[in-house]
């Protein structure tokens, strides 16, 4: 979902604003799990569909499937995810490790696994303010290389409301959020993962109404603003179940089934 956003907000500068509404449907369980994501892209007046069948073992994730083949399967120890593998029709493509100091992350380490002798690490820095600097590295033959890239998030009512991308230059990403439920609040573990996710934001508890990114220079001037307004839909228990933003030329839908 996540780069799908980002997508839609390079599209466009500017979006109608939409408001929130109910979709009437019935679920009543207040530990709802998502079972199929399904996303809608329309770039230029063409669209594409990518859908996302998600199992569990009681509340812990198993693994996600695509409908492009490929799928992300889960390994826990105890109550925390500690292993992600992405695979392409069938064969293993890389290995993400989680580490942890009792329930905060402290690094990810991915693995290629046509090329082991690389990896791409991240570590968590936790500072006194409440925000959190995940600075970039890789690992080469067990040697740390690290570089000056780093993503600082901001948080505010058990939501990520800013996040900023710094790498020679900056990009900065606002949102606000509504009072309904995420679709993976109830999911064991997965909010320790922040967001880390290239799809889906799994830190929040709730659901981002707005989004602005800014991009800097490296002189720290803003070049360029695009601002993305959501239209929510929620069931009957305020989970969400629809998410849609754009025009006939240009937009994406996301429907969540539990």
């Amino acid at each position: 979902m996540k780069k799908f956003l980002c997508l839609f907000s390079a599209l466009t500068l500017s979006l109608t604003s939409c408001s929130s509404d109910d979709n009437g449907s019935e679920e009543g369980s207040a530990a709802l799990l998502p079972t199929k994501i399904t996303e809608t892209v329309v770039e230029n007046g063409k669209s594409g569909t990518l859908d996302y069948t998600l199992t569990y073992d009681g509340n812990k994730l198993k693994q996600i499937s695509l409908s492009d083949a490929s799928k992300s399967v889960y390994t826990y120890t105890g109550d925390l995810i500690t292993k992600v593998e992405y695979f392409k029709s069938g064969v293993l493509q890389w290995t993400d490790v989680y580490a942890y100091e009792g329930t905060k992350l402290v690094s990810k380490i991915t693995t290629d696994a046509f090329n082991t002798t690389s990896q791409e690490k991240l570590t968590f820095v936790y500072n006194a303010n409440g925000t959190v600097n995940v600075n970039e590295s890789e690992i080469i033959n067990r040697q740390e290389i690290k570089y000056d890239t780093t993503t600082l998030y901001t948080f505010a009512n058990g939501n990520i409301i800013s996040t900023e991308f710094i790498d020679g230059v900056k990009e900065k990403i606002t949102s606000t959020y509504d009072d309904k439920k995420s679709p993976f609040v109830n999911i064991t573990g997965l909010k320790l993962l922040l967001d880390l996710d290239n799809e889906f934001d799994f830190y929040s508890a709730n659901n981002a109404l707005t989004s602005v990114t800014v991009t800097y220079n490296a002189d720290g001037k803003a070049v360029q603003t695009a601002s993305v307004d959501y239209k929510l839909k929620y069931n009957s228990s305020n989970f969400l179940s629809e998410i849609f933003a754009g025009d006939a030329n240009d937009s994406f839908k996301v429907q969540i089934t539990y």
